[in-house]
Order: structure tokens, then sequence, then C-alpha cells
């Protein structure tokens, strides 16, 4: 039995004109989006139906979702549904024996258990709301079901479900408390006692006592006690005093058991009361996966027919459970969010268990599977919380590896109110330098640079698209290089032909095969195209879809060319030498071949050769973009000192001035498209 998705309607964030769906994974799912996108709306959603603790069920007014045009005395409804299926029925021993009002699924024809909680508000007679609620079982797979298929949901049934919410802003000691007290108790209830170990413990309660009796000093106190209690109270029950150990029967010594750590720093045992705010939140973990770990082998043992330490009747095995964290980071560093990670997926590989864990911690996201993520938002047009699946390629090859691996190489893709593709590690140093220059911050306005505009972009755009977030990709022109040119231009081309509602109406089908081949003679910032007797430059037209290309090579040559009084020069501070050292190509004492060998370097493997003017000083630029680029130096060490030389010499107008245009172009549509998006 696992939980395979919840409806949600008119609760809270989530709004009845657009319910949601949350489609679960048999194991763990991860709920991710910024602060105030329905991610804890969620979590109380399952509360409401399933929590243990039954204080975190009941409908209240404030749980009702309020449209911002609708008026506060407005009646309102809500629905949220939890539907459960079977999906290894016939290797189970049987179906939970209290599961009634099972329905087929009319898509699969698989069985499924279907829970749906309905409430009401309205203010007849009450100025602060009356809330009716129900909860039923739903014989079908109807979207509204009809009364006759509605039937009340036992008492048991809903507890034989059950949800251990963890919430984030939880106050560890109090948490710890009520989980100790909770889990230690059930499973302490339950214990199997063998033949005369009760008796054993109950007499050695009685011997305890016996001794506190026979104590003077004991005695003395009790005494004393009783004389001052008999001249103040002389009721006929409750007139004696005395001093004992709470230890009667076995059920009272068990309460006096408590949960201890050892050793300290001194070898002596501490209580949960003297563990750190971290320590008590990792306590709390392990005893709660704890208790699923034993009602697992307990439920084994029974299935087996082996022996076991409990008893099933007392402990009430649940008939699924479900961990709901929320927020880990808030109390735990990102090690530590590893372990609890590893524990949490452990505790999903059970047929009748199942995590989610909701963050806003790019730390966090990236440990988890991409196809196991929801993403989280606030609709810019309903304001209301939308959430969805990750847009991932579906076949198995390298392609669709390479993606997954890639966002969880880059997490903060997911957080971003816009993010900027680039095709290496050099942009992330340069692009965010030059935004700030244009009085960008990218952290202030959540703008992420990340480098994946190189391979498979067309599944980037796709992926951030299904997201809504806005993006711009930067690529590099690579004018002569094997495939570059012209060949950059028709694979941007062609990747964003594979996207759905592309504006541009010169960007057709048509274009790719009008390109010309990669090494032609043409310059490839001069390629246009005639559309009813008017050139388009393609170039400027891919810009308008939010592709740039760095020209004529990549970023690295565009920023030398543009500051070459500072790329150019030896930084002898750092003990550069400066290109003429130590190459032998330069040692040559033909020109022309220390020229040749230089453009093979630059241009790299599969070249026609240099056929484009790439700027005065082509040959300087050449040999000092081999020196800091193509040898084993840093590229973003090498930015970030480059960039703390230009700053000194020149202030924001100035370096703006200086820069390549494409890259002030860019600047400009990053801040357009930044400003239009609301958190």
């Amino acid at each position: 039995m696992l939980l395979k998705k919840l409806i949600v309607s008119g609760y809270k964030s989530i709004s009845v004109e657009n319910p949601q769906t949350i489609d679960f994974e048999p194991d763990v799912t991860a709920l991710i989006g910024h602060n105030g996108t329905g991610k804890s709306a969620t979590l109380e959603a399952l509360n409401k139906l399933f929590s243990i603790d039954h204080s975190l069920r009941g409908i209240s007014a404030s749980d009702f979702h309020l449209e911002d045009d609708a008026e506060k005395g407005d009646a309102r409804n809500l629905f949220i549904e939890a539907w459960f299926h079977f999906p290894e029925v016939n290797d189970n021993p049987s179906i939970p024996s209290i599961i009634n009002g099972l329905a087929v699924s009319s898509i699969n024809g698989e069985l499924i258990f279907r829970v749906r909680l309905e409430a009401s508000l309205n203010f007849d007679y009450n100025p602060l709301g009356d809330v009716d609620e129900d909860i039923w079982i739903v014989d079908g797979d109807m979207e509204q079901p009809e009364a006759d298929n509605k039937h009340r949901l036992l008492a048991t049934q809903r507890n034989g479900i059950q949800v251990n919410y963890i919430p984030a802003n939880r106050d560890p000691l109090v948490q710890l408390k009520y989980s100790s007290k909770a889990i230690l108790g059930r499973l302490l209830k339950a214990i199997k006692w063998s033949d005369g170990e009760q008796e054993s413990f109950e007499e050695q309660a009685q011997t305890l006592n016996g001794l506190a009796k026979d104590n003077p000093a004991l005695v003395q106190i009790t005494d004393a006690i009783n004389q001052n209690w008999t001249k103040i109270y002389r009721g006929r029950h409750l007139n004696q005093a005395g001093l004992n150990f709470p230890v009667g029967d076995v059920d009272e010594i068990l309460r006096l058991i408590q949960l201890q750590f050892m050793p300290d720093a001194a070898g002596n045992k501490v209580d949960t009361s003297r563990l750190s705010d971290g320590q008590k939140s990792l306590v709390y973990f392990a005893l709660t996966k704890a208790l699923f770990d034993i009602d697992k082998a307990t439920r084994q043992a029974i299935i087996d027919k082996q022996p076991s330490n409990f008893d099933a009747d007392k402990m009430k095995l649940p008939i699924f459970s479900l961990i709901a964290l929320e927020e880990p980071e808030n109390h735990l560093s990102p090690h530590y969010l590893g372990r609890v990670m590893k524990l949490i997926k452990d505790y999903g590989t059970s047929d009748l268990c199942q995590s989610i864990v909701s963050t806003h911690s790019a730390s966090l996201v990236g440990r988890v599977n991409p196809k196991q993520i929801r993403h989280f938002r606030l609709d810019n047009e309903t304001k209301s919380t939308h959430i969805q699946s990750l847009s991932l390629p579906e076949d198995a090859d390298e392609q669709a590896k390479y993606i997954s691996e890639a966002v969880k190489a880059y997490p903060e893709i997911y957080f971003a109110k816009l993010v900027v593709l680039g095709e290496g590690d050099s942009e992330q140093v340069i692009l965010p330098k030059i935004l700030e220059h244009y009085g960008q911050d990218i952290d202030a306005h959540s703008i992420s640079v990340v480098p994946l505009g190189g391979r498979h972009v067309n599944h980037f755009w796709r992926l951030l698209n299904s997201l809504k977030i806005p993006y711009v990709t930067l690529l590099d022109f690579d004018i002569d290089r094997n495939g570059g040119g012209y060949g950059r231009i028709k694979y941007a081309v062609e990747q964003l032909l594979k996207m759905d509602g592309v504006v541009n109406e010169y960007i057709t089908k048509e274009v790719p095969d009008l390109v010309p081949d990669w090494d032609s003679l043409d310059d490839p910032n001069l390629f246009n195209l005639s559309y009813g007797g008017e050139l388009k430059n393609i170039v400027n037209e891919l810009e308008t879809c939010d592709v740039y290309f760095s020209s004529p090579l990549d970023i690295d040559y565009s920023m030398i060319c543009a500051f070459p009084e500072v790329f150019c020069l030896k930084d002898e501070t750092y003990g550069e030498r400066g290109p003429t050292e130590g190459k032998a190509d330069e040692e040559y004492d033909d020109r022309e071949k220390r020229v040749e060998a230089l453009i093979k370097a630059v241009l790299k493997k599969g070249n026609a050769g240099k056929r484009f003017a790439f700027g005065d000083g082509w040959e300087r630029n050449f040999r000092w973009y081999r020196y800091r680029f193509l040898s084993n130096k840093s590229k973003p060490a090498s930015h970030v000192r480059m960039f703390m030389k230009i700053e000194s010499e020149y202030n924001s107008e100035e370096i703006k001035a200086k820069l390549p245009l494409e890259l002030n172009r860019l600047a400009v549509r990053v801040i357009e498209l930044a400003q239009q998006v609301v958190e």
C-alpha cells in the first residue's frame, strides 16, 4: 500500500479554481520552492487527513483559501484527497483487513483506496465562521464523486494510516520529549514478557520500597510530614502520607525509563535536555526511524511466523506510515543533512512506508534524484500555488543522464528568479561582476549563472519553461573552430525549433537548411536572410529569443579583446612569466611556423585555419589567450584577478563602455527580465 497522489483544492495557498495534484514517488518525494509557495500547506493537508497528533487534524476557518477579490464573509469550500494504490498486491500476503471501499481505476485497472476530506465555511450565524467537515471513502475514480459514491471513513481506518510530521519551526526539546514519550511508550507497552520477567521486575520494585521504609532518615521525614498533614487535613480518605518510589507494577517502572547518552567529556551519562538543538533534532530523527524499523521487523516476523519481542496487537501496527520532514536544514548542517536523507531513503524502501521532504536548501536538493522533485511556485496570474514534476528527458541514454546529473550539480536553478545559462566556469565569474556594474546583485535578485548552456541546451530550456523561470543563454561563437560560427548558429536555431512557443517569425524550420557550412568564408555575424524583400540578421533574431553569442570565440577571448591592457600584461605579483616563456613553438626561427602553431593551439583540432578578422593585435591576443586559458591555470582564478585589476583602473561607466557589446546587451536583457518577475 503506497500513497500515489494527493489532490488539494481550496486549502490555504491552493485555490478552488486551480486545484493541485501532487504525484508521489514510492520511496522519497522532495517538495522544493521559495518561501510562501505552499510546501508547508501540502504537508499540513496530509496532517488534516492522517496525522498521529490528533490536534493537527481539525480544519479551521484560517485553512480556507481566500481569493484576492473575495469578500471575507463569503462561504468557502475545500477538499483534500489521498489516493492509495497496491502496486504489488500479488506479492503481499493480503490487503489490510481494515481496508474496505476499494475501487478499480478506469485508466489502468489497478486497485485504489481513495480518502476524501470535505469542509465548508459559512458565516450565517457566527461572524468568526462555522466549519463543517466530513471524511469519506470514495468508491470510484470519478472527478466529482456523488453522494452515493461516498461512505464514512471509520476511525480505525483513519488511525491505521499514520503521518509523522516533523515541522520546521519545532522546539527540539519539546518535540523530543513528545516523541520519546510517544515512541518509547508505545514500544514499552507492547513488550512481550517471558515467564517470570514481569514478576521479577515488580519484586525488585517492592524490595526498593521496603528499603525506603527501613531507612531512618526517610522514616523521620515521613513522620514529620504526617504529623503536620493530620493537623491541617482530617478527611476520611487520603489522610496518610508516605515516601515511596512510584514503581508499584511493571508499567510504573517502565514509565521511569529515560533515554540517556554516554559518555560526555567527563565520562558521565547525560539526558536529552543537555544536548544541543541540532543533536536533539538528530535524536528525534533516530527515534522516529527506530520505531519504523521495529514496526517493520515485527510485521515481517508475523509474516514469517517467527517469534517477536513485541505483541503486534498492543503495538497497533499501522497499515501505512509516512514521514513528512519539513525543512531539516533549519536545524542541521549540510553533512548531517546527508545522513538524515540516507535514513529517510532507507525508510522509504518499505512497501508500507514513504517519505516526503520539503526544502529550499540547494545543498539538500543536490542529494535528491531530480525525478523525485516536485517544484512549487506562486502563479503570477492566479496568485495561488502551482505544483509540478520536472520536465526531464525520459530515455535512459547518455543525454538523459547528463541532464539529470547537471541539474543535481546546480540545484540553485530551482530557486532562481532568473537563470543565465553559460558555457563554463568563466561565465560564472564574469557575468555576476558585469551585472554588479549595472547595479544588479545576483543574490539580491535571485539570479543564477550556471554552466549548462553548451550541451543539450533545449532540455534545460524546456525544464526552465516548465518551471516558469525566465532565462538567457550565452553560447560560444567559436568562429574558425571546428563546427563553430555558422555551425553554432545552426545548432541554436535547431534547438529553438525543438521548443514550443518560440515567438519569432524569422526563426523557422527552413532556416537550418539555409545556414552555410561552418567553414564558409563568410562572416557568421553578417548572416542575413531575406523575408519579403527585407533582410534580417539571424544573430540579431536569435538575441530576440534570448540567445547570445560570445564573439568571435568565447567569453575569455572577448574579455582579452576588451581589456588587452589588463589581460595581456604579466602579473608579476603572482609570478607570471608571460606567454613567451617555455613554449617550444616560440623558439622556432621560422615566424610562420610559430604563428601556425599558435593558431592551431587557439582554434583547436579540426580548424580550417584563421580566416576571420580576430581584431587588432590578434597575434598578441592569441598568445595571451593560450597562456591564460589553454594552459594548466585556473580560468576562474585568472578572471577574478583580472577583474580586480579592471576595477582598480576603471569606474563602472568606463567598464561598461569597454565591455564586449554582446555582454552589454545581455546584461540589459537580464535586468529587464528580472524586473518582470515578482517573487
